[in-house]
């Protein structure tokens, strides 16, 4: 349909200047003159408007004109000469005298053809009765001339104005406004590379655009043999671009085809620029162009091809675009030819513009639907991501709470172990039977490495954990570790190296000893011969780099990632103890995540593994300090109440409490307890309660007794390990004690909880 506006737009295009019997008095317009050219010197009458190749005579060249007219008076006013159809390279003399001389050389000439023109007469060329108007003219295709109106300038300004932008001004705005779309369609294709049609459909519509604008300019905007080569190169870069296209559209890659258009699009051009330069441009046209015919007419049957598939309307609007296009291209080569009226605008500069936006309509709306199924695919498949992480959430959870609850209930038993074992070991001299305790506690030992994995697992994941940054002096950290782990590394003949330093770090203590002391501990672990070594050292004005180095079996790269995962252990298929359970380096990886530093591994197979943090150096620590010992005294009249349900693990802290010296005030549960209070004591020193009872909770316990005895200290302990449950506890600000433990572990927390509880403290 856009096509046929076109084409209507054309038809009805307006004759030029109005005809005689409709003028004004003041104007005058000729229809007729004289015509000679070199070919044929003598002056012959014609009629306008004037065609020379409906006459006989070549479509460009130069001639003269001669045209009589008669006037009442002479003008007192500036008058003009609209003439609709006239070259650019012209002279224009009236009466004799030049009144315009856009005379130009034949090279420049030859670019030029018929547009609009409106010459202003000043006053005195003009005289009362008989008047000579004579034009020179040189044309370089469609060569003409048509029907000349004279009269008042001021009068003759609105027409021509209108006429001018209707026949020049309109197709330039089309065909810019055309280029642009066209840009526009050409960064997507360069955005989005799989839309090769888009882009050299694009590219095609950008060199029709600059054609067609070049049809209007007054002489050559070039100079000729650049626009002589411009032209020819446009002609073989749309063949190649339409054959692109026509492929992309087809579906189909033909190999040879698409080495043709790459020959088209390189090779024409640069034998183009030879022949030009060389003065020979017809020669070029006659052996350059056949090929062309020959890649365009593949080009347009495979697009006839590729519309087949279409349907209904589309299918209508294609063949109807077709159409339209070898309608316009007919016309304008007869025009260029000189073969219709001189007064026939070009079509293509309208047509094309409107033609080539309906194909971009279809590929753009074939580009919209693609990305709307793109959408919806991405909306199936964030569904399917949404469904499937609602899964994975589900399962972790359930997860979390199956560990949760099969932890809570293995750290009930083994908390009760390891108080026993450590009675008996207090109890039993002979050698045999300590052999025996001390396997005992090696087992238990172990049991309690995995349950406090869990947990510490449990406690960084659940958001709890919020480091807390101060200054850290590494060298005690560095005696802590080496107190703790020195005998592992005795009993593998390894030696554990820690380089004295007086260098301190900004950082949370107790996340940075958890890393130290895994990476440390990871080390012993995997390391055969040789040992560890542990060394800080700054790295610029402001940074410590700590490194850890074994020499280990190393890690191959491929599982470099993999290490730092949960229970991923490398040669330990047996799942042997004594390496360790596969949770250090990934505790160490949560710890690194919270204090906001990188973890760095260098590790090479069969020499052993590196790991470096960087941490903000703060000033230096005076003297290195010991670790001091922690202090055990007993609990001599101390009155403990324990409230625990589980009738092993209150038998073992009573006995172990006792044992220490206090007097013990046992319940299994917050009901018995507050039937109790009425007859208990005054005095309380301290509570000891488990989290969860079958008739309330720690902190209910905690205000009971307080209700009864007042600010007394208390102490949790627990054997959850669920993130939720260990937020709840965090909040409730109460000491807590994580099962399982040892008894030295029991009596720091005691102390611990004694000490935040200001009454308390103050009374002691």
């Amino acid at each position: 349909m856009l096509g046929a506006v076109a084409l209507a737009l054309a038809l009805l295009w307006p004759s030029g200047s109005p005809s005689s019997d409709v003028r004004p008095a003041d104007r005058v317009v000729l229809q007729s003159a004289e015509f000679a050219s070199g070919d044929a010197p003598q002056w012959t009458p014609v009629a306008l408007p004037d065609t020379w190749h409906l006459r006989g005579l070549p479509t460009k060249g130069q001639g003269r004109y001669r045209l009589h007219f008669t006037l009442p008076e002479a003008p007192a006013a500036t008058w003009a000469a609209r003439i609709d159809r006239i070259t650019a390279a012209k002279v224009v003399r009236v009466n004799g005298r030049v009144l315009l001389d856009h005379g130009m050389p034949e090279a420049v000439a030859r670019y030029t053809r018929p547009l609009p023109d409106l010459v202003p007469v000043p006053e005195g060329f003009l005289r009362a009765g008989e008047n000579t108007l004579e034009l020179d003219v040189a044309v370089g295709s469609g060569a003409g001339l048509s029907p000349i109106e004279l009269g008042p300038m001021q009068a003759l300004e609105p027409g021509y104005a209108w006429y001018w932008n209707l026949s020049v001004g309109l197709p330039q705005m089309l065909n810019v406004a055309g280029g642009g779309l066209a840009l526009f369609m050409a960064l997507v294709w360069w955005q989005r590379r799989s839309e090769v049609a888009i882009g050299t459909f694009g590219l095609i519509w950008i060199l029709q655009s600059i054609r067609n604008i070049n049809y209007y300019p007054s002489g050559a905007p070039l100079p000729p043999d650049l626009a002589n080569w411009f032209f020819f190169s446009i002609h073989a870069w749309n063949a190649s671009l339409m054959g692109l296209l026509a492929m992309e559209l087809a579906k189909l890659r033909w190999r040879w085809y698409a080495r043709v258009l790459l020959a088209v699009a390189v090779l024409w051009p640069t034998a183009g620029a030879v022949m030009i330069s060389l003065g020979q441009p017809v020669l070029l046209r006659q052996w350059a162009y056949p090929p062309l015919y020959v890649v365009t007419l593949i080009a347009l049957w495979l697009l006839f091809k590729a519309a087949r598939g279409l349907r209904g309307r589309h299918l209508a609007g294609v063949a109807a675009a077709f159409a339209a296009m070898l309608t316009t291209n007919a016309h304008d080569t007869l025009s260029h030819f000189g073969m219709i009226s001189v007064m026939q605008p070009l079509w293509q500069p309208f047509g094309l513009p409107i033609v080539m936006a309906a194909f971009a309509w279809l590929l753009v709306r074939r580009l919209v639907r693609a990305l709307a199924q793109e959408e919806r695919r991405a909306v199936v498949l964030e569904h399917r991501v949404a469904q499937r992480t609602a899964a994975l959430q589900a399962a972790n959870a359930t997860k979390t709470r199956f560990l949760a609850a099969a932890s809570h209930d293995l750290r009930q038993p083994v908390v009760t172990i390891g108080l026993l074992v450590g009675l008996l070991r207090e109890q039993i001299s002979a050698p045999a039977l300590r052999g025996m305790i001390d396997r005992v506690d090696e087992a238990v030992a172990s049991l309690e490495a995995l349950l406090k994995g869990l947990l510490d697992l449990s406690r960084l994941d659940s958001g709890t954990v919020k480091p807390r940054m101060e200054r850290v002096a590494l060298q005690p950290l560095f005696d802590a570790i080496a107190t703790h782990e020195r005998e592992a590394a005795q009993l593998k003949g390894l030696r554990l190296r820690l380089r004295p330093t007086r260098l301190a770090v900004m950082s949370d203590p107790l996340l940075l000893e958890q890393i130290m002391r895994n990476l440390v501990s990871n080390g012993l672990r995997y390391s055969d011969r040789g040992g560890v070594l542990v060394s800080a050292r700054r790295r610029g004005a402001h940074r410590v780099l700590l490194q850890v180095w074994d020499t280990g079996r190393g890690i191959p790269p491929q599982q470099q990632a993999a290490v730092f995962e949960e229970f991923v252990q490398l040669d330990n298929e047996a799942r042997d103890s004594k390496r360790g359970l596969g949770l250090g380096l990934a505790i160490v990886k949560r710890c690194v995540r919270l204090l906001g530093c990188t973890l760095q591994m260098r590790s090479q197979s069969g020499r052993g593994t590196c790991f470096s943090i960087e941490l903000p150096v703060t000033e230096e620590a005076g003297e290195a300090l010991a670790p001091s010992a922690a202090a055990t005294r007993p609990l001599a009249a101390w009155r403990v109440v324990v409230v625990e349900d589980d009738t092993a693990v209150r038998e073992a802290l009573g006995l172990r409490l006792k044992q220490w010296g206090a007097q013990v005030l046992a319940f299994d549960g917050a009901a018995s307890l507050k039937e109790a209070l009425r007859t208990l004591p005054q005095r309380v020193d301290l509570v000891v309660t488990d989290n969860r009872l079958p008739s309330g909770n720690a902190m209910q316990v905690v205000e009971l007794v307080r209700q009864h005895a007042g600010a007394v200290p208390a102490l949790v302990v627990t054997g959850d390990t669920s993130p939720q449950e260990i937020a709840a506890l965090i909040d409730t600000g109460l000491p807590v004690l994580h099962k399982p433990f040892r008894a030295e572990q029991l009596l720091l927390a005691i102390e611990a909880a004694r000490q935040t509880t200001p009454f308390a403290a103050a009374a002691a």
